[in-house]
C-alpha cells in the first residue's frame, strides 16, 4: 500500500519531512511503515511462516556470525540522503550499535540486510529494494522467497548497482562473500508458502 499525498487548500500546516509524516500516520494495527523512492510504503505484519524463515535463519547465523557482529530486526537503515528508510527482515550490524537508543542505522554499519519475500508485497523486496540498497552501498542482500523456494544474493555494490549477484533454489546452501565470508546458509530448512 502506498500513501500519496495530495495538494489541500485549508490552512493546516505542512509536515516538515515525509519521514516525519510517516512517523505520525495513524497506522493501522499489524501494519509497518517504510519510505521506498520517496513514498510512504505500509506493508502488513509478515505471517507466520514467514517468521519460521527467519527464526530458522537467525539460528544459523548465530553460530557462525563474527564475534563483533549481531542480527536486528526491529531496526530501519536510512538513506544516506533524502528521507528513505527501510525496514529489512532482518540486518546484519556491528555489535557496539546495539546499545544505541536510536532506530535508524546508517547503511555504512550494515553488512548485510536479508528480505523474506511475502506474497502481498512481492516487488518492494525483488524490485525496488535492491536497488536502493545498492545505492546505499550494502555490502550483501539475500532474498529469501517462500513463494517459489528460491533466494537471490546481490553483492559487490559499485555506482548505484549491485555486479554480483546469485540465484538458487530451496536445498542448495548459500555462502556468503565478504564482509561475511564463508558464513553457510542452508536453505533446505526454510518452508515454502502454502504448504
Amino acid at each position: 500500500m502506498t500513501a500519496i499525498l495530495e495538494k489541500s487548500s485549508d490552512a493546516r500546516p505542512a509536515p516538515v519531512s515525509l519521514r516525519d509524516l510517516a512517523d505520525h500516520l495513524d497506522v493501522p494495527p499489524g501494519f509497518r511503515v517504510e519510505v521506498l523512492e520517496g513514498a510512504i510504503v505500509m506493508s502488513p505484519t509478515p505471517s507466520r511462516k514467514h517468521a519460521g524463515v527467519l527464526s530458522r535463519l537467525t539460528v544459523q547465523l548465530v553460530e557462525q556470525l563474527p564475534h563483533d557482529r549481531s542480527m536486528a530486526q526491529v531496526c530501519s537503515v536510512e538513506a544516506p540522503d533524502g528521507e528513505d528508510y527501510a525496514i529489512p527482515d532482518l540486518m546484519i550490524i556491528p555489535d557496539v550499535l546495539m546499545d544505541d537508543d536510536g532506530w535508524l542505522v546508517s547503511p555504512d554499519d550494515v553488512d548485510c540486510v536479508v528480505e523474506v519475500v511475502s506474497p502481498g508485497n512481492a516487488a518492494n523486496d525483488t524490485k525496488v529494494k535492491p536497488s536502493l540498497y545498492a545505492r546505499w552501498r550494502i555490502p550483501l542482500y539475500l532474498i529469501i522467497d517462500p513463494r517459489n523456494a528460491t533466494t537471490r544474493l546481490y553483492w559487490d555494490p559499485k555506482d548505484g548497482e549491485y555486479q554480483a549477484r546469485h540465484d538458487s533454489g530451496f536445498g542448495t546452501d548459500v555462502v556468503l562473500p565478504e564482509p561475511l565470508k564463508d558464513v553457510r546458509i542452508d536453505t533446505s530448512v526454510f518452508p515454502r508458502y502454502g504448504r
